[in-house]
């Protein structure tokens, strides 16, 4: 009976996080959302070759106690989420930030969403 609360308390502990997430259109421009299965292309190093134009800031922060942190392979998903429903392409310009008080390790990230204005970029 010991080893099943100790089981219990040890996955609460472990398994308290947090997840926050926004995007906000630079422009008042609305373009329709991408379906769920769309390809989001991520540029983490370098900017795409081609034109293109910066719709939105897209946000993600993730909190998550003790001995577990976050990074940016954490916050992928959500990004891509984001950009898929303000419509666009592929994501720049990544910027990250961690901090920790006490036992909360605090992760935020924001990058910019963009599309592609040459139709030929758009599966870079």
């Amino acid at each position: 009976m010991r080893k099943i609360w100790i089981i219990i308390i040890f996955t609460a502990v472990l398994g308290c996080s947090s997840t926050q997430e926004r995007y906000c259109m630079f422009k008042d421009v609305q373009f329709p959302a991408k379906p769920p299965d769309c390809e989001i292309a991520v540029f983490t190093d370098e900017l795409p070759q081609g034109p293109y134009e910066e719709i939105a800031r897209l946000d993600v922060h993730l909190e998550k106690t003790h001995f577990v942190s976050s990074g940016l392979r954490n916050a992928l998903p959500e990004l891509k989420k984001q950009a898929r429903l303000c419509g666009a392409d592929a994501i720049i310009k990544i910027k990250e930030k961690s901090s920790q008080h006490l036992e909360t390790r605090a992760y935020h990230v924001t990058a910019t969403a963009i599309r592609f204005t040459d139709e030929s970029n758009v599966n870079q």
